[in-house]
């Protein structure tokens, strides 16, 4: 399938991108190969996460869908979408991130980085026994071909969290952290495929810094809030 057929089948598209309500490893397999500039995508973990910071349970994010265990399986078929002269983030957490590590070298690609995005200020979990968590990790891989568009960026992003009471998506990134790293590894008008892509941040950081965007989310409820955010800018 081209591009252009796939753009023809998207549930929503405007002059940048496209959207698709459904499995993304199902619409992987139209997606053609070597197409893609940049992955930038944020996987279900595995760790089952809800948000408790509402002291009100019918105010917490419900969980995310598939994030039982560490949803890996879309790495091998998207390895082949993206073109040698592009690269890939993929956000994950400091005791599963080997996970996707592993599955990266089964398919002959090597992570260059692990990014460490810097929260400013840290979460909950254990308050007796772990220290607070204030960072995410973000693998980084570049294909052969891949050259840094501006100056090298650094390994330590710092941009603050995105406030309980302001949340869209229980796992919602800042715009701006997005919008750095399609920066940092893009062209105006490459195309970013977000997998993952929630209440939709990934595909309005592309629209914020004029790249094509291909945005795949499995919740119906998540993707309209995407459609109509991407419509309001």
């Amino acid at each position: 399938m081209t591009l252009k057929e796939l753009y023809n089948k998207a549930d929503y598209k405007d002059e940048l991108g496209m959207l698709f309500n459904g499995d993304c490893l199902d619409i992987l397999n139209n997606i053609p190969d070597k197409s893609i500039s940049l992955l930038l995508t944020d996987p279900p973990y595995g760790i089952n996460y809800q948000s408790q910071r509402s002291k009100n349970k019918n105010d917490r994010k419900p969980k995310i869908k598939n994030d039982k265990t560490p949803f890996t399986s879309f790495i091998t078929p998207t390895l082949h979408k993206i073109s040698d002269s592009g690269g890939g983030y993929i956000f994950t957490r400091w005791d599963v991130q080997q996970q996707f590590v592993n599955e990266m070298l089964l398919n002959n690609t090597k992570p260059k980085n692990v990014i460490i995005w810097d929260k400013i200020v840290h979460g909950m979990g254990d308050l007796k026994r772990a220290y607070g968590s204030r960072y995410e990790s973000i693998i980084w891989y570049a294909n052969k071909d891949f050259r840094f568009p501006n100056k090298r960026p650094t390994d330590i992003l710092r941009y603050q969290r995105i406030s309980a009471n302001k949340l869209i998506h229980p796992n919602e990134k800042p715009i701006e952290l997005l919008e750095e790293l399609i920066k940092n590894s893009t062209n105006e008008n490459d195309i970013v495929l977000d997998l993952f892509m929630g209440s939709g941040s990934t595909c309005v950081a592309c629209r914020n810094t004029n790249r094509r965007y291909i945005g795949i989310e499995l919740d119906k409820k998540y993707f309209d809030i995407a459609v109509e955010r991407i419509k309001n800018i």
